[in-house]
């Protein structure tokens, strides 16, 4: 059993120890500035476990009124409703590949979940990613906070448009500024 994944058409890549993902027209060649770069990517979501932070990758989970949840929809439901529900069940691997089965209110839904990207459904975890990007065209700015991403996704790591004009060796600088302290970087400042 692996924990359920979002597959994404977009490119994943290393800056300065950091993974991002990037889309839009030209992120293949963005992504080849970083290391590691691969396409597709495969996101799975996990929770740090109360007190450990050890990460849990839950795969299913129950309510208190005995509604299950499976794969996706046991992210949404933790995402949503698991604050609710602390005696409810989530059942899902550790990093490590074994299973488990934990109460909800042993996994810390007071944080966003955590995004891990890997190049192949079978690869599990995969790498932490740190923030996605949207390459955009015609933008009034140089890299801004937002993006059209999965809203799973945007709930777990920050996400940013990044204008297609800025050369991408100088993106390269931008995104681990703009990851670390996410604001938006106007034209003007390049």
């Amino acid at each position: 059993m692996l924990p359920p994944h979002d597959l994404l058409l977009a490119h994943c890549f290393q800056l300065n120890g950091q993974h991002y993902l990037v889309t839009g027209s030209g992120a293949g060649d963005l992504a080849a500035l970083g290391e590691g770069a691969f396409s597709p990517v495969y996101v799975r979501y996990s929770y740090p476990l109360f007190g450990s932070r050890r990460p849990f990758f839950p795969a299913m989970a129950a309510d208190d009124r005995g509604a299950l949840y499976r794969g996706l929809d046991a992210i949404d439901w933790l995402i949503a409703s698991g604050l609710l529900f602390p005696r409810s069940d989530a059942a899902g691997l550790w990093p490590d590949g074994s299973e488990d089965q934990l109460f909800v209110k042993e996994l810390d839904l007071a944080v966003p979940p955590l995004a891990y990207a890997a190049a192949a459904e079978a690869e599990f975890p995969g790498v932490r990613l740190t923030a996605a990007i949207e390459i955009v065209e015609k933008a009034t700015f140089a890299l801004a906070p937002g993006a059209n991403f999965p809203a799973r996704l945007l709930s777990a790591i920050p996400a940013f448009q990044l204008n297609a004009a800025v050369p991408f060796t100088r993106a390269t600088q931008l995104i681990p500024q703009a990851a670390a302290n996410p604001r938006t970087i106007p034209l003007d400042a390049l």
